[in-house]
């Protein structure tokens, strides 16, 4: 209990440090800078504000297939825009819930208590997870390796390593299930009671591990994940020239894969700061105001808003009863 207390202190301080640090490098302090922040936000461009909301729901509606495939792939039968539903639903929760994996275990509750699988249904939520961030490391470090002389910063080194560390792990204990039967061995020797728990997580390593015997769905989730993270780079883009025309394209195209990895690090509570942190900071590397990254940023979280909200809407249809 003690420590889960430490823990919720830290990530609310680190919030509050990241969102501190972010007002400071956006001149937010001092009086002058506040009038121009609030100028170019009155500024904004609606045309590209209408596209930009747009845009937010095919990346959402991208996401959501991919989830469609692969939760057919394992046996589940459920339609695509339930799926999609269940996906807004999600982040419904995200809103008030501290990270967005309490967003995945509702969505994947639902699914499961729909088609009566909650392993194959979990399971289909991990191996979307899974891949999408996969192929967002890959991308990240295509974008810091073409751009070093930019990229070549603390804060998006460790970002890189620590994911790139954290994911083999997990690629290794999906693949090599000796980690995880030594694991579940030594805890249940020590706590017999704990079986009941394993015999539940059994079945949903059993699930994931069906994945293997489906190449083509493996296939197309990654390839899915490549459409997802352009049309993400578009989202990004088009938010950018809400507030600024002369953003380029390949900037929105280095920084995006950089600014969500950095955006997926569990230190923040509900990325409060650091997504802020990672716009305002990799905008300004790429020669932009850091006021222009918080816009960005926030007009983000507005639109995150908007689909918590339209999954709040969903909910009661969805969540308390079945129906196709």
């Amino acid at each position: 209990m003690f420590r889960q207390t430490v823990f919720k202190v830290l990530r609310v301080s680190i919030s509050l440090f990241l969102l501190g640090l972010v007002l400071w490098l956006s001149g937010l302090f001092d009086p002058q800078g506040r009038a121009d922040f609030l100028a170019q936000l009155q500024g904004a461009n609606i045309q590209f504000l209408v596209l930009s909301i747009a845009a937010g729901v095919v990346v959402n509606m991208s996401s959501a297939l991919k989830w469609h495939w692969l939760a057919r792939a394992n046996g589940l039968v459920v339609g695509y825009w339930r799926i999609f539903c269940y996906y807004v639903i999600g982040q419904f929760y995200n809103l008030f819930l501290p990270t967005s994996v309490g967003g995945d275990v509702v969505r994947s509750y639902e699914l499961g208590r729909f088609t009566g699988n909650q392993s194959a249904a979990l399971a289909s939520v991990f191996v979307e997870r899974y891949t999408g961030v996969v192929t967002l490391l890959v991308f990240a470090i295509l974008a810091f390796v073409l751009q070093i002389s930019i990229f070549n910063v603390d804060f998006v080194v460790v970002s890189l390593v620590f994911f790139s560390i954290g994911l083999g792990l997990i690629a290794w204990a999906v693949i090599d299930r000796r980690p995880y039967l030594w694991v579940r061995t030594k805890l249940v020797n020590r706590a017999p009671r704990l079986e009941t728990i394993f015999s539940k997580l059994d079945k949903l390593v059993f699930s994931i591990n069906e994945y293997r015997n489906q190449p083509k769905a493996i296939l197309f989730a990654f390839l899915n994940s490549g459409v997802f993270y352009g049309l993400a780079t578009l989202n990004v883009f088009l938010t950018a020239l809400v507030f600024a025309p002369n953003v380029v394209w390949l900037h929105a195209l280095a920084a995006t894969p950089i600014i969500m990895l950095i955006m997926n690090i569990p230190l923040s509570v509900g990325n409060i700061g650091l997504m802020e942190f990672a716009y305002t900071s990799v905008f300004a590397l790429l020669g932009y105001d850091p006021a222009l990254g918080l816009s960005i940023a926030l007009l983000m979280r507005a639109k995150s808003l908007i689909d918590g909200i339209m999954g709040g809407v969903l909910q009661p249809f969805f969540v308390t009863r079945s129906v196709n």
